[in-house]
């Protein structure tokens, strides 16, 4: 952790009732907190690598005697803050009793940044009841799940405080647990869990979850933990855990370069085909905690146990794309395959052979390479990058959005049907199947639909008649029926915005293009949390651009002039791929 970020953590809680601060996590440059006896900075434990993170954390005290009533709800906050108390009974002991049984911290964590405003023109000392408002700006939520939705707008919470006896007790407190922005930036982590699909697949779907650390169990444990609790509501039915109902943990531990993960004997009856998965659920959540180390499952405390690398696993990537991927390009009516140097080649097949009788294509890298397209505009064709072969309509319809293709071969596409409604179609070997959907998609016009790389989600761009949004949804698939569940608004851009192109960059976040009164943006959005990524601003923009495709750590655009551009992120600038009429920039997949 920062030292500037510590000290202004320490500042700002040092105003508070009853809180101790202590730093805790694991490696050389950390120290190490004892879980019982009283607060204080431990010595640094040098003799085990404990695979943890630096953090602070915040003990709280019970309310001063005499405390006011200002007092009373910073302790309130303060304690609230604590993930020591896992029961929040210290936070609890600002509470009257009716409060401290009516309190259900656990359904919702509003997260704000704002302060206290006591009411100084209130005579206390005669008064038997009072109220103390916090007072700020709304930053997010976080479910029961840990699920992170951001939120607006301002931040009006009043404390409702009575006399007990001579002491003053909060009796109205919010229905729950209120963190400011750097209490979650402190005891929060954002994780993301691995889970394998429900449709027999190699492969891993991405959930993202923010977490608090629990001080007596460590980040790996948290994660462990948190992954074996089951995949969140907007997800969990498009994928099945490979660990077995009722596998709890039993603990983490380090033997020289190897990470022993020991499970209760549930974990015995993994069937022998979802082993591997498995490993790979284990290894994907734990992330770079085990990089470069060999890790070993074992069963309450056995011997020798099943040891791999997670390197071995890298074939689940939820991304599917691995290393530098193939770009693709459109010129003078013809699909080219980028090699080096602005050079492009003709790909075999149709798409490269027979120029000038179709748009948009979409590529699935398998064998053989396929080419979806909008063909003579009568519906979605598909050819193999083959010499000689020829395209085959796969869904018939006069008005369908550009193809995209699922890691599981199967190719997607948006129908309109009138100007507020749409349908939409997928397809695997030239057999067209309708996939149900909801109001909130199918009202409107579906100007791009977009599956994710893991094949989980889909993102598509809809025109109600108001304006453009980008809606996201979950992919259920069973048996022969597909359709999309749990579609949820991720840009509501109406008047002040217009979305022109999306693509996926990796499993959970997505590029998004749009028009705005200054002119054009790139923005990379986190789907999951619904928010642009915290960890990367816009994209600057040099040239006009009209369409995107983007695959992890690259991003291509068809700009004005007749170019196709990439984009570097070390360098944040811009390069020419290709020129002289090039358009239609094209990644596998996304």
């Amino acid at each position: 952790m920062r030292t500037e970020r510590r000290a202004a953590v320490t500042r700002r809680l040092a105003a508070f009732a009853g809180v101790v601060l202590v730093l805790a996590g694991g490696g050389t440059a950390c120290a190490t907190v004892p879980t019982s006896g009283g607060p204080r900075v431990a010595q640094e434990d040098k003799s085990k690598d404990t695979l943890s993170e630096p953090y602070v954390r915040i003990i709280a005290e019970p309310p001063k005697p005499g405390a006011p009533p200002d007092d009373i709800v910073k302790g309130f906050q303060a304690a609230m803050a604590s993930f020591d108390d896992a029961e929040l009974r210290v936070a609890k002991q600002y509470l009257t009793p009716g409060a401290s049984q009516r309190w259900n911290p656990r359904r919702q964590t509003r997260v704000y940044e704002g302060k206290i405003e006591p009411d100084r023109t209130q005579d206390l000392e005669h008064a038997t009841r009072t109220t103390v408002t916090l007072k700020g700006t709304k930053v997010a939520t976080i479910d029961s799940e840990g699920r992170y939705t951001p939120a607006t707008g301002a931040l009006v919470e009043p404390f409702t405080l009575v006399k007990v006896g001579a002491e003053w007790r909060i009796d109205i407190p919010p229905d729950a647990r209120l963190l400011s922005s750097d209490d979650v930036r402190r005891a929060y982590r954002r994780v993301d869990l691995y889970y394998p699909p429900a449709t027999p697949a190699t492969g891993l779907v991405a959930d993202r979850v923010w977490v608090p650390i629990e001080p007596s169990r460590g980040v790996p444990e948290t994660r462990v933990r948190r992954l074996l609790a089951g995949p969140t509501s907007s997800i969990a039915s498009a994928v099945r855990s490979a660990f077995p109902a009722g596998t709890d943990l039993n603990r983490i531990s380090v033997e020289g370069d190897t990470v022993v993960v020991d499970f209760t004997s549930q974990v015995d009856a993994v069937p022998s085909d979802r082993l591997d998965a498995l490993k790979a659920q284990l290894v994907w959540t734990l992330g770079d905690l085990v990089t470069g180390r060999t890790v070993e499952i074992r069963v309450n405390g056995g011997g020798s146990g099943v040891r791999f690398r997670p390197a071995d696993y890298d074939a689940y990537d939820p991304n599917v794309l691995t290393g530098s991927p193939q770009a693709y390009y459109m010129q003078g009516g013809r699909l080219l395959q980028y090699k080096e140097k602005g050079a492009g080649t003709p790909v075999p097949g149709a798409a490269g052979e027979q120029p000038g009788k179709f748009t948009e294509p979409a590529v699935l890298t398998q064998y053989p390479v396929l080419v979806a397209a909008l063909v003579n505009g009568d519906g979605v064709y598909v050819a193999p990058m083959t010499a000689g072969s020829a395209w085959q309509r796969w869904i018939a319809g006069k008005n369908m959005s550009p193809p995209s293709w699922d890691r599981y071969g199967a190719v997607w596409s948006a129908e309109k049907v009138s100007a507020h409604e749409s349908r939409v179609w997928t397809a695997v070997g030239g057999q067209p199947r309708r996939v149900e959907i909801s109001e909130e998609l199918s009202y409107g016009r579906i100007i791009k639909l977009r599956v994710s790389r893991d094949g989980a989600r889909v993102a598509a761009i809809l025109d109600d008649g108001l304006g453009t949004s980008v809606r996201i949804g979950t992919i259920l698939r069973l048996g022969e029926q597909v359709r999309i569940d749990d579609v949820r608004t991720l840009i509501d851009s109406r008047d002040d915005q217009q979305i022109e192109d999306i693509a996926w960059r990796d499993a959970t976040d997505l590029l998004v293009l749009s028009k705005v009164k200054s002119g054009q943006e790139l923005t990379p959005w986190s789907v999951m949390e619904g928010r642009t990524d915290p960890d990367a601003g816009p994209i600057k923009l040099d040239s006009k651009i009209d369409s995107i495709a983007a695959a992890p750590d690259h991003v291509i655009a068809g700009a004005d002039e007749g170019q196709v551009i990439s984009y570097s992120t070390d360098k944040q600038a811009w390069n020419q791929l290709a020129k002289d009429g090039a358009t239609t920039p094209v990644y596998p997949l996304g």
